[in-house]
Protein backbone atom coordinates (compact mmCIF):
# COMPACT_ATOMS: atom_id res chain seq x y z
CA UNK A 1 0.00 0.00 0.00
CA UNK A 2 1.27 3.62 -0.35
CA UNK A 3 2.16 6.01 1.94
CA UNK A 4 0.44 9.04 2.07
CA UNK A 5 2.74 12.08 1.51
CA UNK A 6 4.19 14.07 4.29
CA UNK A 7 2.38 16.54 5.59
CA UNK A 8 4.46 20.33 4.73
CA UNK A 9 5.26 22.20 7.61
CA UNK A 10 2.94 25.43 8.06
CA UNK A 11 4.15 28.50 7.22
CA UNK A 12 3.94 31.08 9.91
CA UNK A 13 2.01 33.94 9.78
CA UNK A 14 3.54 35.90 12.40
CA UNK A 15 7.45 35.70 12.02
CA UNK A 16 9.05 37.59 8.92
CA UNK A 17 11.95 37.08 7.68
CA UNK A 18 14.91 39.86 7.76
CA UNK A 19 16.53 38.88 4.78
CA UNK A 20 17.02 41.40 1.47
CA UNK A 21 17.14 40.54 -1.96
CA UNK A 22 20.46 41.64 -3.68
CA UNK A 23 18.95 44.33 -5.29
CA UNK A 24 17.59 46.05 -2.40
CA UNK A 25 20.95 45.45 -0.54
CA UNK A 26 23.46 46.72 -3.66
CA UNK A 27 20.39 49.93 -3.66
CA UNK A 28 21.33 50.59 -0.03
CA UNK A 29 25.30 50.67 -0.25
CA UNK A 30 24.94 52.77 -3.43
CA UNK A 31 22.95 55.38 -1.48
CA UNK A 32 25.18 54.77 1.76
CA UNK A 33 28.27 55.58 -0.71
CA UNK A 34 26.60 58.63 -2.35
CA UNK A 35 25.78 60.21 1.48
CA UNK A 36 29.42 59.44 2.41
CA UNK A 37 30.17 61.17 -0.84
CA UNK A 38 28.10 64.41 -0.07
CA UNK A 39 29.19 64.71 3.35
CA UNK A 40 33.13 64.59 2.70
CA UNK A 41 31.98 67.44 -0.16
CA UNK A 42 30.62 69.76 2.30
CA UNK A 43 33.46 68.98 4.89
CA UNK A 44 36.11 69.69 2.00
CA UNK A 45 33.88 72.85 1.66
CA UNK A 46 33.64 73.77 4.90
CA UNK A 47 37.27 73.64 5.97
CA UNK A 48 38.32 75.86 2.86
CA UNK A 49 35.97 78.15 3.68
CA UNK A 50 37.08 78.58 7.09
CA UNK A 51 33.82 78.04 8.44
CA UNK A 52 34.26 74.76 10.64
CA UNK A 53 37.69 75.56 11.70
CA UNK A 54 36.15 78.97 13.84
CA UNK A 55 33.36 76.73 14.59
CA UNK A 56 35.44 74.03 15.84
CA UNK A 57 37.78 75.79 17.49
CA UNK A 58 38.70 75.26 21.41
CA UNK A 59 38.06 77.95 23.75
CA UNK A 60 41.41 78.69 25.89
CA UNK A 61 40.98 78.56 28.88
CA UNK A 62 43.77 80.47 29.94
CA UNK A 63 46.50 80.06 32.72
CA UNK A 64 44.95 79.61 36.06
CA UNK A 65 45.66 82.96 38.39
CA UNK A 66 46.85 80.56 41.21
CA UNK A 67 49.83 79.01 39.08
CA UNK A 68 52.86 80.52 40.70
CA UNK A 69 54.53 80.56 37.61
CA UNK A 70 52.03 82.51 35.73
CA UNK A 71 54.73 85.75 35.32
CA UNK A 72 57.19 83.74 34.34
CA UNK A 73 55.05 82.16 31.50
CA UNK A 74 53.10 85.31 30.35
CA UNK A 75 56.89 86.74 29.41
CA UNK A 76 57.85 83.27 27.48
CA UNK A 77 54.55 83.43 25.48
CA UNK A 78 55.45 87.37 25.09
CA UNK A 79 58.89 87.05 23.81
CA UNK A 80 58.26 83.80 21.57
CA UNK A 81 55.59 85.82 19.98
CA UNK A 82 58.08 88.57 19.40
CA UNK A 83 60.47 86.73 17.79
CA UNK A 84 58.13 85.18 15.44
CA UNK A 85 56.64 88.88 14.40
CA UNK A 86 60.83 89.36 13.97
CA UNK A 87 61.04 86.27 11.79
CA UNK A 88 58.34 87.45 9.48
CA UNK A 89 59.72 90.80 8.97
CA UNK A 90 62.60 89.73 8.08
CA UNK A 91 61.41 86.96 5.63
CA UNK A 92 59.19 89.83 4.29
CA UNK A 93 62.19 92.07 4.17
CA UNK A 94 64.25 89.24 2.09
CA UNK A 95 61.36 88.92 -0.19
CA UNK A 96 61.06 92.28 -0.69
CA UNK A 97 64.71 92.59 -1.34
CA UNK A 98 64.71 89.94 -3.96
CA UNK A 99 62.16 91.76 -6.15
CA UNK A 100 63.84 95.00 -6.03
CA UNK A 101 66.95 93.07 -7.17
CA UNK A 102 64.87 91.55 -9.84
CA UNK A 103 65.90 88.26 -12.06
CA UNK A 104 69.16 87.00 -12.77
CA UNK A 105 71.24 88.05 -15.03
CA UNK A 106 70.59 86.08 -18.09
CA UNK A 107 73.41 84.24 -20.32
CA UNK A 108 74.75 85.61 -23.07
CA UNK A 109 73.30 85.10 -26.94
CA UNK A 110 75.83 82.49 -27.58
CA UNK A 111 74.89 80.96 -24.34
CA UNK A 112 78.02 82.43 -22.69
CA UNK A 113 77.24 82.67 -18.41
CA UNK A 114 77.43 86.22 -17.96
CA UNK A 115 80.07 87.87 -16.66
CA UNK A 116 82.49 85.45 -18.57
CA UNK A 117 83.67 85.66 -22.18
CA UNK A 118 84.02 82.78 -24.56
CA UNK A 119 87.64 83.00 -24.15
CA UNK A 120 87.97 82.47 -20.42
CA UNK A 121 86.02 79.34 -20.69
CA UNK A 122 88.03 77.96 -23.46
CA UNK A 123 91.24 78.51 -21.68
CA UNK A 124 89.34 76.61 -18.78
CA UNK A 125 88.35 74.10 -19.85
CA UNK A 126 91.82 72.80 -21.86
CA UNK A 127 93.45 73.34 -18.93
CA UNK A 128 91.25 71.01 -17.38
CA UNK A 129 91.44 68.87 -20.39
CA UNK A 130 95.34 68.97 -20.25
CA UNK A 131 95.17 68.38 -16.46
CA UNK A 132 93.05 64.71 -17.03
CA UNK A 133 95.05 64.25 -19.73
CA UNK A 134 98.48 64.16 -17.65
CA UNK A 135 96.56 62.30 -14.45
CA UNK A 136 95.05 59.28 -16.88
CA UNK A 137 98.36 59.16 -18.35
CA UNK A 138 100.32 58.82 -15.70
CA UNK A 139 97.97 56.25 -14.25
CA UNK A 140 98.34 54.36 -17.04
CA UNK A 141 101.79 54.39 -16.75
CA UNK A 142 101.92 53.54 -13.00
CA UNK A 143 99.26 50.70 -14.02
CA UNK A 144 101.23 48.76 -16.66
CA UNK A 145 104.76 49.19 -14.80
CA UNK A 146 103.01 47.80 -11.48
CA UNK A 147 100.25 45.75 -12.42
CA UNK A 148 101.37 44.71 -16.16
CA UNK A 149 99.04 41.42 -16.05
CA UNK A 150 95.96 43.35 -14.44
CA UNK A 151 95.64 41.28 -11.12
CA UNK A 152 95.50 44.45 -8.68
CA UNK A 153 92.92 45.89 -10.60
CA UNK A 154 90.70 42.48 -10.89
CA UNK A 155 91.51 42.39 -6.94
CA UNK A 156 90.20 45.69 -6.60
CA UNK A 157 87.18 44.72 -8.24
CA UNK A 158 86.56 41.61 -6.09
CA UNK A 159 87.34 43.48 -2.88
CA UNK A 160 84.62 46.30 -3.74
CA UNK A 161 82.25 43.47 -4.57
CA UNK A 162 82.77 41.95 -1.26
CA UNK A 163 82.23 45.15 1.02
CA UNK A 164 79.21 46.27 -0.98
CA UNK A 165 77.62 43.04 0.13
CA UNK A 166 78.85 43.20 3.65
CA UNK A 167 77.11 44.48 6.42
CA UNK A 168 80.23 43.94 9.12
CA UNK A 169 83.82 44.34 7.64
CA UNK A 170 86.47 43.07 10.02
CA UNK A 171 90.24 43.82 9.85
CA UNK A 172 92.11 41.98 11.39
CA UNK A 173 95.36 43.48 13.30
CA UNK A 174 98.40 41.74 14.00
CA UNK A 175 98.96 41.84 17.89
CA UNK A 176 102.98 41.67 18.17
CA UNK A 177 102.70 45.19 15.47
CA UNK A 178 98.99 46.60 14.87
CA UNK A 179 99.65 49.58 13.29
CA UNK A 180 101.39 47.81 10.47
CA UNK A 181 99.10 45.45 9.49
CA UNK A 182 96.05 48.23 9.75
CA UNK A 183 95.03 49.58 6.46
CA UNK A 184 93.98 53.05 6.67
CA UNK A 185 93.00 52.73 3.12
CA UNK A 186 90.47 50.07 3.55
CA UNK A 187 88.30 52.02 6.30
CA UNK A 188 88.18 55.08 3.91
CA UNK A 189 86.99 53.26 1.29
CA UNK A 190 84.17 52.01 3.42
CA UNK A 191 83.07 54.80 4.85
CA UNK A 192 83.25 56.60 1.51
CA UNK A 193 81.13 53.53 0.08
CA UNK A 194 78.62 53.55 2.41
CA UNK A 195 78.97 55.48 6.38
CA UNK A 196 76.25 53.43 8.22
CA UNK A 197 78.75 50.01 7.31
CA UNK A 198 80.13 49.05 10.70
CA UNK A 199 83.74 48.12 10.77
CA UNK A 200 85.41 46.22 13.26
CA UNK A 201 89.15 45.73 14.72
CA UNK A 202 90.31 42.29 15.06
CA UNK A 203 93.43 42.52 17.57
CA UNK A 204 94.83 38.93 16.45
CA UNK A 205 97.60 36.76 18.42
CA UNK A 206 97.31 38.79 21.78
CA UNK A 207 98.67 35.51 23.24
CA UNK A 208 101.83 35.97 21.92
CA UNK A 209 102.35 39.60 23.37
CA UNK A 210 102.02 40.64 27.47
CA UNK A 211 98.80 41.21 28.76
CA UNK A 212 99.19 45.13 29.57
CA UNK A 213 100.32 45.72 25.77
CA UNK A 214 97.43 43.87 24.69
CA UNK A 215 95.39 46.32 27.31
CA UNK A 216 96.83 49.50 25.96
CA UNK A 217 96.45 48.96 22.44
CA UNK A 218 92.72 47.68 23.08
CA UNK A 219 92.61 51.25 24.83
CA UNK A 220 94.06 52.72 22.27
CA UNK A 221 92.20 51.19 19.07
CA UNK A 222 88.71 51.49 20.86
CA UNK A 223 88.88 54.92 21.22
CA UNK A 224 88.18 54.95 16.90
CA UNK A 225 86.69 51.48 16.15
CA UNK A 226 84.99 48.60 18.42
CA UNK A 227 87.81 46.15 19.05
CA UNK A 228 87.69 42.79 19.57
CA UNK A 229 91.04 40.91 21.19
CA UNK A 230 91.36 36.98 19.60
CA UNK A 231 94.25 34.35 20.52
CA UNK A 232 96.37 32.01 17.35
CA UNK A 233 95.45 28.90 19.60
CA UNK A 234 93.54 27.06 22.21
CA UNK A 235 94.83 24.99 24.32
CA UNK A 236 92.99 21.28 23.94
Amino acid sequence: PRRPPAAMPKKSKKSKSNRTTLKQKYKILKKVKEHHKKKAKELKKQQKSGALARKERAKDPGIPSQWPFKEDLMKEIEFEARRADAAKEQRKAERKARREAGPPAAAAPDGTPAGRTLESLRREAAARAGEFEGKEAAGLSRGGAEDPDGSRRAYFREFRRVVEASDVVIQVLDARDPLASRCADVERFVRRTNPSKRVVLLLNKVDLVPREVTERWLKYLREELPTVAFKCGTAG
